[in-house]
């Protein structure tokens, strides 16, 4: 199995897909670090203080000006209040988690084209013929793909996160703030992000096996990960609003696998307007689920299939 590993790390290494891959996610984490920050910032500020209303319009009679100035009081109330439950350490410890999370949305989608390359390779190459006569045993050699990809996924993970904690850390100090690193909140967001971008390069690889075409592989994978989440969210928001008014229907967003993957660094809700949802080990047990049945199903097929 070694033996086999370190072949597929080589065909990987060997090809520029993997580092042009790379190097555009870590553009996308830069982009989504800086909106991160910023929409910490803006949650983090005091309107009232930072937007003065100035003076009250001229000509205002004395009950306008009293309701003028009382409008101003209760905006400086909320805003107050506002401010000081986003500056509790539970709050922040989630600003950070999701922060220190950056990019996942690209990334993931990188990681499994990476993982479908590793697949379709080999038939656009007209390389699994020999592949699979140099080792009979086809179920080894999706295992050892399965393996590298998820060595793939890794290696997304780790320098992804450490620009977006370097990035996250930084922008805390300057600002005076915890950076959350010891809270179990923005622990638990890291480490299951890396492993939602193992089950990711799995799902590639089951992908590249059903849809042996690289191009239409590729094609259906990125357009089912972009369009499909954002058609998902509208059409689940959609059946909320006009026809079944129960939370559940939101709710239902955690079985769909990127929807899965923002919920468990943290991210779901608020896409969803705030909606209560189950516990972020949900959203792994999901992705699981479906990389185990992916990859089952990948394997079995790779067995009977003429690869010829």
């Amino acid at each position: 199995m070694i033996r086999l590993i370190r072949s597929e790390l080589l065909k990987v290494r060997t090809t520029n897909m993997w580092w042009i891959f790379l190097l555009i996610s870590l553009v996308f984490t830069g982009l989504a670090l800086w909106i991160n920050i910023e929409q910490t910032k803006s949650e983090l500020t005091d309107n009232f203080t930072a937007y003065p209303q100035g003076d009250p319009p001229p000509n205002l009679t004395e009950e306008q000006r009293a309701q003028f100035e009382a409008d101003q009081r209760q905006y400086q109330e909320q805003e107050a209040a506002r401010v000081a439950k986003a500056h509790a350490a539970g709050q922040l410890a989630k600003f950070a988690a999701n922060i220190y999370t950056s990019g996942q949305f690209f990334g993931l989608l990188l990681v499994m084209l990476v993982a479908i390359l590793i697949i379709t390779n080999e038939f656009y190459h007209q390389t699994a013929t020999a592949t699979f006569l140099a080792t009979p045993k086809r179920t080894k050699v999706i295992t050892a793909k399965l393996i590298t990809a998820g060595l793939a996924g890794v290696l997304f993970w780790i320098i992804t996160t450490a620009i977006s904690i370097v990035g996250g850390v930084l922008y805390f100090g300057a600002e005076g703030l915890t950076n959350s690193l010891g809270n179990w909140t923005a622990q638990q967001a890291v480490l299951l992000n890396l492993l939602v971008y193992v089950l990711w390069a799995v799902f590639g690889i089951g992908i590249g096996v059903l849809i042996r075409s690289q191009i239409g592989a590729t094609i259906t994978a990125a357009c089912l990960y972009t369009v499909g989440t954002w058609a998902a969210i509208i059409v689940l928001t959609l059946i909320h609003e006009l026809v079944i008014k129960k939370d559940w229907v939101l709710e239902s967003a955690v079985y769909i696998p990127p929807l899965a993957s923002s919920h468990v660094v943290g991210g779901l809700a608020t896409q969803l307007g705030g909606v209560d949802l189950p516990p972020r080990w949900a959203g792994a047990v999901v992705l699981i689920v479906w990389a185990v049945v992916l990859g089952t199903i990948g394997t079995l097929i790779t067995r009977k299939r003429d690869i010829a």
